[in-house]
């Protein structure tokens, strides 16, 4: 008996026993559950003991998927260390081969160890199937072993705990060795019934995309997407079968729709049968339907049409339900096709979020005076009041006339940025004005010459700046005063305007 823990403050425990000594077969060891008696020092039990009989039975038992004898070590096959480079195995395995080979070597058992070294070849010369190897031990190398199944028991840094005890030995095992679990655990991997998972499978979603304009995606749309999602095949209903045919056992997993495999660190390990997908029985090759090919599903080529809902911003996924791929096994809902949806830049306006932003271009003597400016919006061009005196950059709100939210319907706001354009030529009259305007301003007397100095005049009139700077006068002080009235008044207008 193997030894226990102590009884005593212990309700129950379970012993695991190693089932993967490297001459052990599948079913030499089996699974024992004892209940003892609290704080009681006798170790016979005295509830229930599961055990299963070390003979292998066709029955769906924790031991019923046989396993191949486990093969020869490869690096041991081929004299070489676990570490040995991939130029070094290469180098080795010829060397042996030219030794071994059976054309060239009359023992009668060349042609064994030739095939052995072939064999251990095949497995190191693969990264892949040497790091699995490395991993798993000779289980790697069995017919349907998926590591993938096992790596989350015990490729997390945390070790072996009970959450991935539970996904790698009950997951995917229907049957007997299910109810064991659940009794074991109560049931903690989730999900499961006598049988299986209690839940169907789900079909896998499809992906697409579409492009739509930026007035397209503030107000909303519809497009249509071809796809080719699949389906349950017509012509047999999903069953894959001919009419009258019937199912098979499948001969892989013998109807448990499992595979069992025994790693490296004492542990038996199961997954779900390739052949079966876990269903326990296929489709005989007599009796699959012409169409689907005994598959039971085919892809058919369809038209969706998706909603597109106003205010969607570039990048987002829209998820039309059940329009993806049906399960391949089993019975279940389909999946869903999601929807990229690609928005085209505008060249009015700038979105952030669900304000618009636009930039609207003024002269300048409408900033100056004031007037109107049309302003375009998601419902067309509307007329704006610009107040005199705006200044370049000048922000105006317009409120709701952003883009509706795709979450609540709330619409944004519209934010207009005055952009001042000065022009870039003036006619005699118009720089005769602003002559006259400037003037005004610093309080210069008007003149006609003023507007079209000479050469002469222009030198002149540098050198007496350059004296008033040198020597201020009275008349200098004079003009200073007159612009800052001046300029007081242009407030008041402007206020009055």
């Amino acid at each position: 008996m193997p030894p226990r823990l102590p009884s005593a403050g212990f309700s129950s425990f379970i012993a695991f026993y190693s089932c993967s000594t490297s001459k052990s077969t599948l079913s030499s060891r089996p699974i024992h559950f004892y209940r003892s008696r609290c704080l009681h020092s006798s170790t016979q039990p005295f509830s229930r003991r599961f055990t299963y009989p070390k003979k292998i039975s066709h029955k769906r038992h924790f031991h019923a998927t046989p396993a191949t004898g486990a093969s020869k070590d490869p690096y041991e096959v081929l004299g070489v260390k676990r570490d040995a480079s991939a130029a070094d195995i290469k180098k080795t395995y010829f060397a042996l081969a030219r030794k071994y080979h059976p054309d060239t070597n009359p023992d009668k058992n060349a042609r064994e160890k030739f095939v052995e070294i072939q064999e251990a070849y095949d497995i190191l010369k693969d990264e892949k199937k040497r790091a699995a190897y490395n991993q798993y031990g000779s289980a790697s190398q069995q017919p349907g072993f998926d590591p993938n199944a096992f790596s989350g028991a015990f490729g997390g840094a945390g070790g072996f705990g009970f959450q991935d005890f539970a996904s790698a030995f009950g997951g995917a095992r229907p049957g007997a060795q299910s109810d064991l679990f659940e009794q074991l655990f109560g049931g903690f991997g989730g999900g499961r019934t006598r049988g299986g998972f209690s839940g169907p499978s789900r079909g896998a979603d499809l992906e697409s995309s579409v492009t739509v304009s930026f007035l397209e995606a503030c107000k909303g749309t519809k497009r249509t997407v071809n796809i080719s999602p699949v389906t349950d095949c017509s012509s047999c209903s999903g069953s894959g079968l001919k009419p009258g045919a019937k199912r098979s056992t499948c001969t892989t997993c013998g109807g448990s729709g499992t595979r069992t495999f025994v790693i490296e660190t004492g542990f038996q390990m199961a997954s779900t049968c390739g052949s079966c997908h876990g269903t326990g029985s296929t489709v005989p090759r007599s009796g699959q339907c012409s169409s689907c090919g005994g598959v039971g599903k085919v892809r058919v080529r369809k038209t969706v049409t998706v909603e597109i809902p106003p205010g969607v911003e570039d990048g987002m996924t829209i998820r039309v339900p059940n329009s993806g791929d049906a399960p391949i096994s089993g019975k279940g809902s389909a999946g869903d096709l999601l929807v990229r949806v690609n928005v085209t830049a505008s060249k009015q306006f700038q979105r952030r979020g669900d304000n618009l932003y636009h930039e609207a271009r003024i002269p300048m003597h409408t900033a100056l005076l004031g007037g109107r400016v049309r302003v375009p919006t998601l419902d067309g061009d509307v007329d704006v009041r610009v107040p005199g005196g705006t200044q370049q950059g000048e922000e105006m709100v317009l409120k709701g006339r952003g883009v509706p939210s795709v979450y609540n319907g709330k619409n944004g706001d519209l934010f207009v940025t005055f952009r001042v354009m000065l022009p870039r030529s003036l006619t005699k009259r118009q720089r005769q004005l602003l002559q006259e305007y400037a003037d005004d301003v610093e309080g210069r007397p008007s003149s006609d010459n003023s507007s079209a100095p000479s050469s002469s005049g222009s030198t002149q009139t540098t050198q007496n700046i350059d004296n008033v700077d040198e020597k201020p006068t009275d008349t200098e002080s004079t003009r200073e005063s007159n612009k800052e009235t001046s300029e007081e008044e242009m407030e008041r207008k402007r206020a009055t305007a």
